[in-house]
């Protein structure tokens, strides 16, 4: 063979293997495992040892912890956070609500709930517990005489009981007070001072069993007031049909009377006490009302009497009430009581829905007074007073009313008459040691065995005849008459 020939085969062999060489690089540059270098040749990327691997898998190790640390330091920033809100928030509902028991003349109360928590203790709270122990231990002996106001229902539509403003009447007109009237009185009463107290509180006794009429302390410019309800039977102007001696009767439901007045008291979906009121329908007159009144639907409210009145004022004035306390309601027998007849009070169901009403009234500061079984003038309540008259009333008020209302030593007379003798003793005997009468100089006298303490009435007949002593003790009666009263018969 020629060397050229030999030559060239060499020639071709040396190309084919560069080309070869160039496809086999080509064919590395796509995989994963290669580099190429800056001058564009690619070559295997080696494989790492032991030791690389270690320190990444340490490295990726130590940032994973580094970031749960971070992680738990800002969880537990949140939650010292969260922490300091609720704190903060609790401290706020202490002092509220130790303001409000300071407010009620609640001291040790609101000392103590002030001091329940040393974790929320701050100069704020030690402020308020300093103003407080002030306060208590700087009340003052009550040096005046003890007032004791009282009312009937409250008069919520007069254009129902008097339609002619210009006739003088009497009845409703004299001894009820207007709604209006007294949402208007009862700031007067508290920028007087007066602050509801409780009359068990004024009189106890001794160990020897004498009565006795204890000092009161109250905040220098305030004074005690005493307030009763009379008759929260819902049922005036229904017919009583006398029946003889014992005056033992029936009703005469057809003698309604024109509405006016709340219809009942009832429980709210809450269990909260409300008033149970029958308002006018629109373009309805006295006559079709009175007709209709089955027929027009009831509607719940919360200001249909004196109670629910005092209830929300003392909400938002704790300082009115002492401690709570709210008034003295002096319930009946015959007409039954918050507008349940007693033949209502015979179903169990409903004798306990008006037990559980009584229960309520107590839980929220008032207390139940005997009004007497009768209410009745002639023979039992009046200058013709029979012993035996009084004893069947008492009798009969203790085995029907007492069971509803609970056991009470407050007798308040119909009519403020003032028993004595047997009558009186009568009284005594069945438990009763503090009796109220009606009285204009609202006295009190105290006896061995009981007191007795006048009160004055707040309706048209005083705002009308006895303004002068209303405007000197509680409140101006210009302001607090309704314009739309007719004239009071003297």
């Amino acid at each position: 063979m020629k060397k050229s020939t030999i030559a060239l085969i060499v020639l071709i062999i040396i190309v084919g293997a560069g080309f070869a060489s160039s496809y086999w690089l080509f064919l590395q540059s796509n995989d994963s495992d290669s580099i190429q270098d800056p001058g564009g040749i690619y070559t295997p990327v080696p494989e790492p040892d032991d030791d690389d691997e270690a320190e990444r898998l340490e490295q990726e190790r130590r940032e994973e912890e580094q970031r749960r640390e971070e992680e738990r330091l800002e969880q537990e920033r949140r939650e010292a956070e969260e922490r300091e809100v609720e704190k903060l928030l609790r401290r706020i509902d202490v002092l509220e609500e130790s303001n409000l028991l300071f407010r009620g003349y609640f001291y040790e109360e609101a000392i103590a709930l002030l001091n329940e928590d040393i974790e929320l203790i701050n100069e704020e709270m030690l402020a308020l517990e300093a103003e407080i122990i002030y306060a208590r231990d700087n009340l003052v002996r009550f040096e005046g005489d003890i007032k004791h106001i009282f009312f009937h229902s409250l008069i919520l539509h007069p254009e129902f009981l008097f339609p002619n403003l210009n006739t003088p009447t009497g009845g409703y007109n004299s001894g009820f007070a207007y709604q209006s009237e007294l949402f208007r009185l009862l700031p007067q009463l508290l920028e007087r001072g007066y602050v509801l107290y409780n009359i068990n509180d004024v009189f106890s006794k001794d160990e020897n069993g004498n009565m006795r009429q204890n000092n009161i302390y109250l905040p220098s410019g305030k004074r005690p007031l005493i307030l009763s309800f009379d008759d929260p039977t819902y049922h005036y102007g229904w017919g009583w049909r006398g029946g003889g001696a014992n005056n033992t009767g029936s009703f005469n439901r057809q003698a309604r009377f024109r509405p006016g007045f709340a219809k009942r008291i009832v429980f709210d979906e809450y269990g909260e006490l409300a008033t149970e009121v029958v308002h006018p329908l629109p373009g309805e007159n006295v006559n079709t009302f009175n007709r209709n009144i089955e027929g027009n639907e009831p509607v719940l409210t919360y200001d249909g009497d004196v109670y629910l009145v005092i209830d929300a004022f003392v909400r938002e004035h704790p300082e009115f009430s002492f401690r709570g306390h709210k008034g003295v309601i002096a319930a009946t027998g015959y007409m039954g009581i918050f507008g349940y007849d007693l033949p209502d009070l015979w179903d169990e169901e409903t004798r306990q829905v008006v037990i559980d009403i009584c229960n309520k009234f107590k839980e929220n500061g008032w207390l139940f007074a005997s009004h007497s079984y009768s209410h009745n003038r002639s023979g039992f309540w009046g200058p013709e007073t029979r012993v035996r008259s009084i004893m069947w009333d008492i009798r009969r008020w203790r085995e029907e009313i007492e069971p509803i209302v609970g056991e009470t030593n407050l007798f308040i007379a119909p009519f403020g008459f003032l028993l004595r003798g047997e009558a009186m003793q009568v009284i005594l005997d069945n438990g009763f040691d503090i009796y109220c009468t009606v009285d204009f100089a609202q006295t009190i006298t105290v006896h061995n065995t009981h007191a007795v303490m006048g009160r004055i009435e707040i309706g048209g007949y005083t705002m009308a005849h006895r303004a002068d002593i209303l405007n000197r003790d509680f409140f101006d009666v210009s302001y607090v008459k309704d314009s739309h009263r007719p004239p009071v018969l003297p």
